[in-house]
């Protein structure tokens, strides 16, 4: 609905070619993934090669030497970028840190609501609209459609045994993470740790070897089934 109270020519004409804008977009944008894509410039890690949905195929199928995500993770990484995009608009810092204890601010289940409210006062300041950023934000369901449906691709399913226990660890990691990346932006608001803003966090279990120094992170001991090559116990 369009509320003028001004009925200027000029006025008429920006709303009459608003309304062609929004008539064409359904045609022009296959669903509100690419949408916001557009919206917002999203494109894939300037490493990568091709366009964003070429991007989140070969994440989402583990194109070459690329493990397997789920469309959790890659909807996440997602919504980060818009975040991150946003920010930047407003100048507000978009460091790793700041976009992951936020994004867990504004999406989590489980964190208080006074620390909630403080982001969104300081969103505020920034001239920046939670409600209308987080709308932008896009499902697992979102991006699960329009993988398969606007980009017909297909992905094998793994066989009928499970791996629950990778992924705990994985998502023990992840909350970890979270929370640690909050209590680090909450320190650096209060000026108690110079630069945290700026610097990256670095989180890996490891698992280290009994025998030798050889020490790997779980998930590459997960991967090929030792910890350490020279004191592996192969009779199992």
């Amino acid at each position: 609905m369009w509320i003028c109270e001004q009925s200027t020519a000029e006025s008429t004409k920006f709303r009459k070619a608003d309304l062609d804008i929004l008539r064409v977009m359904p045609s022009e944008h296959c669903c509100k993934v690419d949408r916001v894509r557009a919206a917002h410039g999203i494109s894939p890690p300037s490493r990568m090669d091709g366009d964003l949905d070429s991007y989140l195929v070969a994440r989402w199928i583990g194109e070459g030497e690329t493990e397997p995500a789920g469309v959790r993770t890659l909807s996440e990484w997602f919504n980060k970028q818009v975040l991150k995009k946003i920010y930047r608009d407003h100048g507000r810092s978009d460091s790793s840190i700041r976009l992951n204890s936020d994004y867990e601010a504004l999406q989590g289940d489980d964190i208080p609501e006074h620390e909630r409210a403080e982001l969104v006062s300081e969103l505020a300041d920034d001239g920046i609209d939670s409600e209308v950023t987080t709308k932008q934000f896009i499902g697992k369901s979102t991006l699960s459609r329009h993988l398969k449906g606007c980009l017909d691709a297909t992905k094998e399913t793994p066989e009928a045994e499970t791996e629950w226990e990778i992924d705990r660890v994985r998502v023990t990691t992840n909350t970890y993470r979270s929370h640690l990346e909050s209590a680090l932006q909450s320190l650096g608001n209060k000026d108690q740790i110079s630069g945290v803003d700026e610097a990256e966090l670095q989180i890996q279990a490891y698992l280290s070897c009994p025998e030798c120094p050889a020490r790997v992170t779980v998930e590459r001991a997960y991967e090929r089934g030792y910890v350490c090559a020279d004191h592996r116990d192969d009779s199992a």
